[in-house]
């Protein structure tokens, strides 16, 4: 009985709050059409409904995506759905953006809303957060961004954005935890991310607060730590607290050293028969009781893995293998020889490349179609692209070839927007006073991979033009060649009353020896004109006048000469560094012979060595020596012999060509012999990205030697010594490195020129 009337009541309960209605309309309609929408509605006419099925319409019609509000009304027999549509975009603009332009901001919205697309506001929601993201990425945390909507007939609408992008958010500190084997100064040159400071006025960028660069950090203090011997190191945190000011942060890494290791037992072995370890064992570079180093180990891994493969083993690989004591604190490593399956490459695919050529990009390929799939040979095909300067990213993956062994390869490349480079700058020496400059050049000139550049420099005592091309692989074969042109007038009216105009041509070839020698080879054709400054007359003789001839000793000199010379350097690398040398040497040879043609003939020899030690992880002991003659055989002239001083590199204290010979008069007539010895001290004074060094010195030299009559010039290879510091600014604003130099002469001739402050800076 109990459930009879359970029943009874569920049916009048579903019969009472069922309702029928006789018609359906919409209200609020404008552009979608009540036919399109209809077969949405789950309501029918004369049917009964209730509200799940008011409900289910509701839903399907905001699934069209046509409105914005829907509500349901029931006028007598007649149900009305009330809709307000979506408004019509016609136009997105722009407003109070500088550093994000119109085109960065439409690619950032993508299409999600624009003309004749409907307004969502969940669409703009997630703009607007990608707005925000990408002022981040710019710099700009504290960007305000607000979308302004103006209403047209027709329930159209512009949508704008008003933006009021701020000021760039600044590094106001840089905090480290947890460090206690390096310094805060040390770990903040390596990060990308800097704190400001005045003297980085020039390099605002570098100081600018941007969440990405975090990352990268975490990276370079990881890697640093792991190859300065802390194999458990880790960031355990990063935080970025924006200061009260609202325009800056403090950025704070927190971290775990760990315990310091030494590399302990070093071991190799091998399981492949044809591999023999006792081949190899010789070439790891890890010595035992070293502190342990990452890459260095690593290094040598690839290092195996190259030796190897070149040993006609490509199908083998090199794995290592660390144990530590943790007792002892020692890192055992063991690498071991294993065979791979055999494949070969079938087809290389060049892909990315719009402007350089695909030749260009084959020529540093170490492997080619048909050889055996060797990762050592791919890794530096990769790596000699990355070199190449030309491309963003270079990533070099395989796929499937027709058969189980083989396989296509695929190099992507991502070619940069552009490898073109303007420059320019202020250029001063002492030799040639105060003056600038301007340049261009384009690395990869119609992706032949060719260099063309074009300069144009003018001083106080000098200036001119130059223009270089120069092909790497010239007709695709292992050596580059180049051609110089170029123009100058040099005015030494203070030094021998002389003003020199030439211009040259000069081709040149350039070709790597070995992996550490490399020789250029040039010829040089020039054709020069000489003359004499008359002070009296105040202008400009090709001939010294008759009256005063006798007075000056190289009246031969002036006039018109042509000059045709032949010139080798041969150099020799062995540091570590080729940029920045901190330990190694080098040796460079160079010799010129003039008198193939012309009538300038002489031979000329110099030979210049450089030794690196460093003294502490921060000094470095720098030793330089250079010893030169010249052979005249006729028509030479003082600016080709050897003069000292002036220059910022040697005999420092004495003033531009203020060692060497010299007639009564005090003109510098040039020597046939020099000599010097530089001793030096380098230490950084800045930070790595300013390349501000500081260095001690003390300079040894002489220069001597004349075709001159003894009894009229002065002349005397006494040796010849100054000691002094200097500033040497690598990275100045001014685009040229500057060097400022005090120096004092300790042991000089009478008739020498000093020269106690010198700034120098060369293009």
């Amino acid at each position: 009985m109990k459930k009879i009337l359970l029943m009874v009541t569920v049916l009048c309960c579903g019969y009472v709050f069922a309702d029928v209605v006789d018609k359906i309309e919409f209200e609020g309609l404008d552009r979608v059409e009540s036919a399109a929408i209809i077969e949405d509605v789950t309501i029918k006419p004369s049917k009964p409904y209730d509200q799940s099925d008011i409900d289910e319409t509701l839903k399907n019609l905001f699934k069209t995506g046509f409105f914005s509000y829907l509500s349901v009304v029931k006028n007598g027999r007649t149900l009305v759905i009330r809709c307000t549509e979506k408004a019509m975009v016609d136009k997105v603009a722009f407003e109070g953006n500088s550093a994000a332009s119109d085109e960065m901001l439409k690619n950032i919205i993508n299409g999600r809303i624009g003309e004749g697309r409907l307004l969502s506001m969940h669409v703009l929601k997630d703009i607007l957060s990608d707005f925000q993201m990408a002022y981040k990425t710019l710099g700009y945390c504290s960007a305000i961004i607000i979308p302004k909507v103006i209403k047209h007939p027709g329930n159209r609408i512009d949508v704008v954005f008003e933006i009021n992008e701020g000021s760039k958010t600044t590094v106001k500190k840089i905090l480290f935890i947890g460090n206690k084997s390096f310094k805060d100064d040390d770990l903040k040159d390596l990060l990308t991310t800097k704190e400001a400071k005045i003297w980085r006025f020039w390099d605002y960028e570098s100081h600018v607060f941007r969440e990405d660069r975090i990352d990268v950090d975490v990276e370079s203090l990881t890697s640093f730590y792991k190859n300065s011997g802390f194999p458990f190191f880790m960031v355990t945190s990063t935080s970025a607290e924006m200061d009260f000011d609202k325009t800056s942060y403090y950025c704070v890494f927190s971290m775990e050293e760990g315990d310091k290791y030494s590399i302990g037992n070093v071991e190799l072995v091998s399981f492949v028969d044809k591999v023999k370890a006792e081949d190899f064992k010789q070439h790891i570079k890890l010595p035992q009781g070293a502190v342990y180093n990452e890459a260095l180990i690593n290094a040598n891994k690839e290092m195996l893995s190259g030796l190897i493969a070149l040993k006609d083993h490509p199908f083998t690989d090199v794995m290592v293998d660390i144990s530590y004591d943790k007792v002892n604190k020692i890192a055992n490593v063991k690498y071991s020889i294993i065979e791979k399956p055999k494949a070969f490459i079938e087809k290389i695919e060049i892909v990315g490349n719009v402007r350089t050529l695909d030749r260009v990009i084959r020529r540093e390929f170490f492997v080619h179609e048909g050889d055996a799939y060797n990762v050592y040979k791919i890794n530096r095909t990769a790596d000699g692209l990355r070199a190449m300067g030309y491309f963003d990213d270079v990533q070099i993956t395989d796929a499937d070839g027709s058969a189980g062994d083989k396989k296509i390869l695929v190099v992507a490349v991502k070619e940069k927007e552009s490898t073109a480079q303007f420059r320019f700058g202020l250029n001063v020496n002492d030799a040639d006073g105060f003056g600038g400059f301007v340049g261009f050049v384009e690395n990869n000139f119609r992706g032949t991979g060719q260099t063309l550049s074009a300069d144009i420099f003018w001083m106080q005592k000098y200036y001119g033009c130059k223009i270089n091309i120069f092909d790497p692989c010239f007709l695709d074969k292992n050596f580059g060649a180049g051609l110089r042109v170029g123009a100058h007038q040099s005015n030494r009216k203070s030094v021998d009353l002389s003003v020199t105009k030439s211009a040259y041509i000069s081709p040149y070839i350039r070709y790597r020896i070995t992996e550490n020698i490399v020789q250029m080879i040039s010829y040089t054709l020039s054709f020069n004109n000489r003359q004499w400054w008359n002070r009296r007359e105040n202008k400009l003789q090709d001939k010294i006048p008759e009256s005063i001839r006798s007075l000056y000793l190289m009246e031969e000199e002036y006039g018109r000469y042509v000059s045709s010379e032949v010139a080798s350097v041969l150099s020799y690398d062995q540091t570590d560094n080729p940029y920045e040398p901190h330990r190694g040497y080098t040796v460079s040879m160079t010799n010129n012979f003039a008198g193939f043609g012309g009538n300038v003939r002489y031979l000329k020899n110099e030979l210049e060595g450089n030794y690196y030690y460093p003294l502490t992880k921060k000094i470095t002991f720098v030793t330089n020596a250079n010893i030169g003659h010249i052979k005249e055989i006729g028509g030479t002239r003082s600016a080709q012999r050897f003069a000292l001083g002036g220059d910022g590199t040697s005999m420092r204290g004495f003033d531009s060509y203020g060692i060497g010979p010299r007639d009564k008069r005090g003109n510098s007539l040039g020597g046939n012999y020099y000599w010097t010895v530089s001793c030096m001290a380098k230490r950084p004074l800045s930070t790595r990205e300013m390349g501000i060094n500081g260095v001690v010195f003390i300079d040894f030299g002489s220069a001597w030697g004349s075709k001159f009559d003894k009894n009229r010039i002065n002349d005397s290879s006494s040796v010849r010594s100054s000691v002094g510091f200097a500033v040497e600014w690598a990275k100045s604003p001014l685009g040229v490195p500057l060097s400022f130099i005090f120096a004092w002469a300790i042991l000089k001739k009478e008739y020498d020129e000093k020269q106690t402050f010198t700034l120098t800076g060369f293009m």
